[in-house]
């Protein structure tokens, strides 16, 4: 897939996408995340975010567990 393919993407999709690259191609991580985020961009930024402070975590999905925790937590912060 080339970037000009990645334009034919709904806006859902390339968030997904998105989530998929972050968190390495693991389908498992990848799985969790997205029900996380579920198409919302704050979800995401605030998922991205958490993934930046879970680097003790060791594993693609218990560093996606932390961050999914993380973004929770911050995320009741915008509700």
């Amino acid at each position: 897939m080339t970037d000009t393919n990645i334009a034919l993407l709904d806006d859902k999709q390339a968030l997904n996408l998105e989530v998929y690259r972050l968190v390495q191609r693991d389908t498992a991580a990848a799985k969790k995340a997205i029900a996380f985020v579920s198409g919302d961009q704050l979800r995401y930024e605030l998922f991205k975010d958490g993934m930046t402070l879970a680097t003790a975590e060791t594993g693609v999905v218990a560093r996606t567990d932390k961050a999914i925790q993380v973004a929770t937590e911050a995320y009741a912060l915008f509700q």
